[in-house]
């Protein structure tokens, strides 16, 4: 069974905002600056908060995902 999640519950504030401004900067080829820059450093912290072992890749992807689909809605 897949559980839904939200950015919030595994970013803080903080780490969502540097992810919007690495998606303004590059666009849908952010995926690597966000998997580098805001899941990797993190991977522990949003591991024990989702509560199981995440692939950062995968996570990054998502977080790119929500993000497009918030300037699609806008």
């Amino acid at each position: 069974m897949q559980k839904t999640v939200t950015l919030p519950q595994f970013l803080t504030e903080a780490q969502i905002r540097e992810a919007v401004r690495l998606y303004q900067t590059h666009g849908t080829n952010a995926v690597a600056q966000i998997q580098a820059r805001v899941i990797e450093p993190n991977m522990a912290a949003i591991n024990e908060k989702l509560g199981q072992e995440n692939h950062a890749r995968y996570l990054a992807y998502m977080v790119l995902h929500v993000l497009t689909q918030a300037v699609r809605a806008s």
